[in-house]
């Protein structure tokens, strides 16, 4: 059992077993369960920087982050966020303020990108991404200019990146 081995606490995993970690340390339904309804309050703990580590909710939602499906639903978005900002405006939804996009839509396309390129990505990222469409009182929705959504995806940028 050459090669690949990971280090986990005390334990070593090698060879077959290395396949297998994802499994064995995969989160129970119901907390898989739990962390899908509890989304949002999860979603802002990590983007604040909490350790996905230090709880089972939390890392059951960052797995669920970081999954590919998720990332490319996110990186759809994301797009459509920057490139449907001139679209007319709903009389029964909330639509992002086009200058706030406009600033920042070189910035939400390579980050759509990021998120579709794959490799390891970190949930802290992706947590502030879903932040950035979801929160109608964001900087995305409120502020006119753009310098709050530039904050923003420069700490979701480095959050991809740990």
């Amino acid at each position: 059992m050459l090669g690949h081995s990971v280090q986990t606490g005390t334990y070593e995993l090698r060879g077959p077993l290395l396949g297998r970690a994802g499994t064995v340390f995969a989160p129970s339904v119901m907390t898989r369960l739990r962390a899908r309804t509890r989304r949002l309050e999860l979603d802002r703990a990590l983007a604040d920087g909490a350790d996905p580590a230090s709880s089972p909710l939390l890392a059951a939602r960052a797995a669920q982050l970081v999954a590919r499906a998720n990332r490319y639903r996110l990186a759809s978005a994301i797009e459509h966020l920057a490139l449907t900002a001139d679209a007319p405006r709903g009389l029964l939804r909330t639509v992002p303020r086009r200058g706030a996009v406009h600033a920042n839509r070189t910035q939400l396309i390579e980050l759509a990108g990021t998120l579709r390129r794959g490799g390891l990505l970190y949930a802290r990222g992706i947590a502030i991404l879903e932040l950035v469409l979801i929160d109608g009182s964001g900087p995305a929705y409120r502020d006119a200019r753009g310098e709050g959504l530039a904050r923003q995806l420069q700490l979701a940028a480095a959050g991809l990146g740990g």
